[in-house]
Order: C-alpha cells, then sequence, then structure tokens
C-alpha cells in the first residue's frame, strides 16, 4: 500500500504527530484523529483530489494525552456536521510505571474540530470513570459510550428526563 521498495522509502505520506504512537488512529468525514504520547487529540484533513492528508494537524484539543496517549472513537448521527470524537485519558493507569492512581478520563470532541471539548468526565458530580488501565478504547453503541476500567465497565449516555 505504500509503494514499498526494498532500494528506498516509498511512502505515500508520513506525518509528524509527536512522540510514541502507542494508539490507533481513527477516520470520519476525511479527518484523521490521533493522539501519541505527551500530545494533543490531532486531527488532520484528508484531501481526496490529492490523497494526501494535511501535513500539520487542521485542529488540536487544548488537553494533553500523556502515556500511552489515546486511541479515538468516533460517533455520528450519520450525517457529516453531528459527529463526536471519544478519548480516554488513561494516564493514571495504576503501576509503577504511571504517574499516579486515579480515574481515566472520556473527553468528547467536536469531531468537526477537536478544539472544541464538549463535554469530558471530571464535570459534574458522578460523571467519574473508574481507575484507568492502559490501552483501553471507548466503544460506542447503541447511544451509549463503554469504558473499560480496573474494576468495572462505565457506561455513558443521556440521563431521562
Amino acid at each position: 500500500m505504500g509503494h514499498f521498495n526494498a532500494g528506498s522509502n516509498n511512502v505515500v505520506q508520513s506525518l509528524s504527530i509527536g512522540r510514541e504512537i502507542f494508539a490507533t488512529g481513527a477516520f470520519w468525514n476525511n479527518s484523521f484523529y490521533i493522539a501519541a504520547v505527551n500530545n494533543s487529540m490531532n486531527q488532520f484533513t484528508f484531501n481526496a483530489g490529492t490523497g494526501q492528508f494535511s501535513s500539520s494537524p487542521t485542529h488540536s484539543s487544548a488537553c494533553c494525552y500523556y502515556h500511552p496517549g489515546s486511541t479515538p472513537s468516533v460517533s455520528s448521527l450519520g450525517s457529516s456536521t453531528a459527529g463526536i470524537v471519544w478519548a480516554l485519558d488513561n494516564s493514571q493507569y495504576c503501576t509503577s510505571s504511571s504517574p499516579g492512581c486515579g480515574p481515566t478520563v472520556l473527553h468528547a470532541y467536536d469531531a468537526t474540530n477537536v478544539s472544541i471539548e464538549l463535554w469530558n468526565s471530571t464535570q459534574g458530580s458522578g460523571n467519574s470513570a473508574g481507575n484507568a488501565v492502559k490501552f483501553t478504547v471507548p466503544t460506542v453503541a447503541n447511544g451509549k459510550v463503554y469504558v473499560p476500567t480496573r474494576s468495572e465497565l462505565d457506561v455513558y449516555g443521556l440521563l431521562p428526563n
């Protein structure tokens, strides 16, 4: 897929994302989302005409994702303007190599511009998740977001009226 040639590097495109990447990106509506170690959630725009992504992030979140970064998930109502990028800050993953032991933090960003944070689980009371686990990913299904933690599965969704 990258036009491999044993004699030279013929990759189609390389993006400078920062430090290590222990995550998988997400793609939605011609945008690619990824958060490397010690970096923001970055959004790169895909240009179908050139077959290339923007060389620098089109938008970046204010929040920094420490080790191990974050693997985003995207949910949408099916339209090109109603997407949400979900990401977990799992930096407090409770081992001797982490900076501490604490809850994972679920973040929700506007998928058209990840510099707009819609919500995170530190806001309000009763939103805190269980303690973090490295490399977990928010799963979106049936209008809910499922967050695996050390001792429980936390389920986020709209509260009844």
